[in-house]
Formats: C-alpha cells, structure tokens, sequence
C-alpha cells in the first residue's frame, strides 16, 4: 500500500521563478510520471501485477491463533519484522499437497499479493507454515541458506529442493 512506501519531499530556501513554457510542462510531466513509476517499482505492496490463479479448490483460511506466534518467532530467527496482516491466508482442504505450475507442493507463497497457500492437512504444520511465512518476511521466492538452514533452521523445514537453492 502507498502508505506504507516512504516518500520524501524537498523544498529550496528560496522561492523559485516558474517557467510555464510548453516545455517545461512537458519535461515536469515526464519527470513526475517517472517518479512515480520508480516508486511503484519500489515498493512490494502495490498490486501492479495481476492476480494470481489459486489451485482448482482453495478457498479462503483464517489464520490460526498459533500463527501469530509463530510468525513471531520467524521475525527473531530471520532478523527482520514484517506485517502479518497484509497476508491474505488460503487452504486446500483435505489435501496432503497441492499442484501448482509444475511443482507439487505443502504450501506456497505468493510475492505481490501476499499470499500464503497450505494444504489442508498443512495447517497446523508449524514448520511448513514458518517456511512460508521466511518467504513473506525476505519478500523472495528463493531458499537462501543463511536463512532456510542457519538462522531459522531449527523453525522452518528446508526440503532437498530448499537447500538445493543455496
């Protein structure tokens, strides 16, 4: 969200003789539409990108009690704080895994839009749901070693394919 990106302003000490010329108009437009393209690509809360297709059968999840704790402690191990909030929570019910892509997975994350996706019988799979939200909180899709096995190892799970990421 826009409120959440941090934008600056600067004004001169001294008043400034405006120059109204058709080319000045032009180049202030150009320039202001260019600010603000750079800061829409700097800030990941703007839904700039369309929205994702869900597995065929997820639904919405409300996140559970315990998951406050644990992103928690996903924040200590991973050194950075982040929003819980702003993720939008789904489930495939009754399913060990889902398909997604070309990949068959436990839960999956989404950056952009800030979503979280578990299997149903993922739900309260602390280690999984820790997995995604490491993704959430370093805002990549990728399985850095530093994070998925040193710092936050002891919390989240880090599969064959996770530590192939290193």
């Amino acid at each position: 969200m826009l409120a959440d990106c941090e934008v600056k302003h600067y004004r001169g000490s001294r008043p400034v003789a405006l120059d109204m010329s058709i080319r000045t108009l032009i180049t202030r437009s150009s320039a202001a539409v260019a600010a603000t393209l750079a800061l829409a690509g700097s800030c990941r809360d703007l839904p700039l990108a369309p929205t994702p297709d869900l597995p065929a059968g997820a639904e919405t999840l409300t996140p559970l009690a315990a998951y406050a704790d644990w992103w928690k402690a996903t924040e200590e191990c991973a050194g950075t704080l982040g929003s819980m909030s702003r993720v939008s929570w789904f489930v495939v019910p009754n399913r060990t895994s889902f398909a997604y892509g070309d990949g068959q997975y436990d839960g999956y994350w989404w950056n952009g839009v800030h979503w979280i996706l578990l299997a149903g019988d993922k739900v309260e799979n602390g280690m999984i749901v820790r997995h995604e939200m490491l993704h959430e909180l370093l805002g990549r899709g990728d399985h850095p070693a530093e994070y998925f096995q040193r710092r936050c190892g002891s919390v989240v799970v880090c599969n064959d394919t996770c530590r192939a990421d290193e």
